[in-house]
């Protein structure tokens, strides 16, 4: 579904220097390191230059990103009032999050047991729940950008677990996303990290036999659709690896009967399966290949002449982590001011769950993960995003079809907005916190209204959304009521396209 007819479903809803003599000056923008061109970063002079409401704007989208937010009540000084915004601090969001992305939590694991307290997780989702959980307790910091960005590349054609298909199983979404984690926290590479998962139990599992699993990682790995002289070469090399049956437990088995007699296959000589991972993770085409899968990712919108320029600088930098891929994309300008696209469940639900305070209750990542099509709750496979599940990976595009969007909003409207925590300590008891309206209680008639809007939207409401909501207020005896109106303003505001999509920085 197209942006156009996201925003139309929803109008329906809406119904309701260098020189060491001196001292060492601040880098300008053509000095800073990155890649140039079209993944070039936003720079300090140019985030300095936008508005304080277009400052807030590119810091949502940052951390929205992220599957977090920026309370406004946080971002703004609003004791001068809502009419001239100003940031409190005058902090570069951006620049102190880039910072904190290189710095490791002291103890990670006091964040681990809360998140084991706090949630109830059923073993079989153990992975899928938790990993989001963790993302969400975590504050900014290495762990949690290298936990964030292994629950993305599970969800990519990468290294998706695929617990969908019957040979595989939660144990392989652990150890896909544990492996990503700790592989990435011990500073590996893209190509080593790649390499121990193409010889995994874990890929097996998704690619069941020599000929399709070769196949297969040519094209992933690679995106080369056009070598299929090369595949049964390939398999010969891996002729004596092969997956146990179902009553075996989908076991990866690698026999003696080794190759002995080399093949060439990618224009190199190999002669064992190991031989074949190894060319496929030192080929040329592989790091250009992933960085291809995660611009498309996260541009899914832009045109395919756009994501090649944005692929090529980042290529130009000569990444070799996922780090540095991941940062090249969302620190950069295209990301932060243009990017325009539908937005994950994850993106925008915890996005706005962080600005309007709200917590999780006990069982809610158990119940959003769950895999049941019947379930009461709009789960992420009823909003057709499940994670870590696809064997092919999570759509680039989310899938906006009227049911789904209908979930989607559901989910949004019914489990967040309009949900208020009653009980401060009942772990049951989820719902966004009233301490937003306490931060807000010094303001007045409209401003309160606008103050909602800031912090939910990151704007001001217009006149006419002003008319029509105060007139709304008078009809049902709100003008005293501080919940009434927040509740209306939100309920509202559930059925705004903005709230599901990532938008350009006007």
């Amino acid at each position: 579904m197209t942006k156009t007819h996201l925003i139309s479903l929803c109008v329906i809803l809406l119904f309701l220097t260098a020189c060491t003599a001196e001292p060492p000056k601040q880098k300008n923008s053509s000095q800073q390191s990155g890649p140039k061109g079209a993944a070039a970063k936003l720079t300090v002079e140019e985030y300095d230059a936008l508005s304080a409401e277009q400052q807030y704007q590119v810091s949502n989208k940052l951390m929205a990103t992220f599957f977090k937010g920026v309370p406004a009540s946080e971002f703004f000084d609003f004791t001068a009032g809502i009419d001239t915004l100003e940031v409190s601090g005058g902090v570069d969001y951006v620049k102190a999050v880039e910072s904190a992305l290189g710095k490791k939590l002291e103890n990670p694991s006091a964040y681990l047991a809360r998140v084991a307290d706090r949630n109830n997780f059923t073993e079989t989702r153990q992975t899928t729940a938790e990993s989001i959980a963790i993302i969400r307790e975590y504050p900014l910091s290495k762990n949690m950008f290298e936990a964030w960005m292994a629950y993305t590349l599970a969800n990519t054609i990468l290294f998706s677990p695929a617990e969908e298909i019957d040979s595989a199983d939660f144990i392989d979404a652990q150890r896909v996303y544990a492996k990503l984690v700790d592989r990435m926290a011990a500073g590996e590479g893209m190509r080593d990290i790649v390499y121990k998962h193409m010889v995994s139990q874990e890929n097996w599992r998704r690619f069941r036999s020599p000929e399709d699993n070769t196949r297969e990682m040519i094209e992933i790995y690679l995106g080369l659709f056009d070598r299929d002289a090369d595949v049964p070469l390939a398999a010969l090399a891996c002729k004596n690896w092969y997956l146990t049956g179902e009553n075996e437990g989908y076991e990866l088995v690698v026999a003696l009967d080794e190759n002995t007699e080399p093949q060439r296959v990618l224009d190199t000589w190999v002669t064992t399966c190991f031989d074949f991972y190894r060319t496929v993770a030192d080929h040329p085409l592989l790091i250009p290949r992933v960085i291809t899968v995660l611009v498309d990712h996260f541009f899914p919108e832009d045109s395919s002449t756009l994501r090649a320029e944005l692929v090529q600088s980042i290529a130009n930098t000569n990444p070799t982590t996922f780090h540095e891929i991941f940062k090249a994309i969302v620190l950069s300008k295209e990301y932060l001011i243009n990017n325009e696209r539908p937005m994950s469940l994850e993106e925008a639900f915890f996005n706005v769950a962080d600005r309007i305070r709200w917590k999780p209750w006990a069982s809610f990542y158990n119940s959003l993960t769950n895999p049941s099509m019947s379930s009461n709750f709009p789960t992420l496979h009823l909003l057709k995003q499940p994670n870590m599940s696809l064997k092919l990976g999570r759509f680039s595009a989310q899938p906006l079809d009227s049911l789904s969007f209908a979930y989607y909003h559901q989910l949004v409207r019914q489990y967040l907005l309009l949900d208020l925590k009653s009980s401060a300590f009942n772990v049951n008891d989820g719902g966004w916190s009233p301490q937003l309206m306490e931060e807000g209680d010094f303001l007045i008639e409209d401003e309160y209204l606008q103050y909602l809007f800031i912090s939910v939207l990151g704007r001001k409401a217009n006149q006419t959304e002003l008319d029509a909501l105060n007139a709304v207020i008078v009809e049902r005896g709100y003008e005293e009521n501080r919940l009434g109106q927040t509740m209306l303003v939100f309920d509202y505001m559930s059925r705004l396209p903005e709230v599901y999509y990532l938008q350009a920085v006007q």
